[in-house]
């Protein structure tokens, strides 16, 4: 006899935010950025996005949310400590020789992608300031 399955919300948030970045990065080509890495890690911070801004110079880290229920905004989730971690991948990053010297900034893209509608999309570039 087979049962059926319920669904686990953990999956359904991962399936959801997994189909945010990709939603994300497609919408930063359109932009002109070009995706160096998707889900880099880096000792134990981690990037969704890691990207070369249109000007050809800057590396942008960043953190997308995405969420199906507009009650609190996406943007809203990115704590402090989440901010901490991204700066701190930042600073690492710095470090490394593809990446030494050149000029980062921290972005924040939050979707809203309310189950079978359209996503809505904001950019928050330079979101805030590397506190490190």
């Amino acid at each position: 006899m087979r049962f059926l399955k319920r669904s686990n919300p953990g999956n359904l948030r991962k399936r959801l935010g997994s189909r945010g970045e990709r939603h994300a990065a497609k919408w930063l080509r359109k932009q002109g950025y070009r995706i160096l890495h998707r889900n880099f890690t880096l000792g134990d911070d981690e990037a969704d996005l890691i990207a070369l801004d249109p000007d050809g110079k800057t590396i942008v880290i960043i953190e997308v949310k995405t969420r199906s229920d507009d009650r609190i905004p996406p943007e809203e989730a990115i704590n402090h400590t989440k901010r901490f971690r991204m700066a701190r991948l930042a600073s690492r990053l710095a470090k490394t020789r593809d990446y030494q010297g050149r000029s980062m900034r921290l972005d924040v893209i939050a979707i809203h992608w309310p189950e079978g509608g359209d996503p809505d999309l904001r950019h928050y570039p330079n979101a805030f300031e590397s506190p490190i």
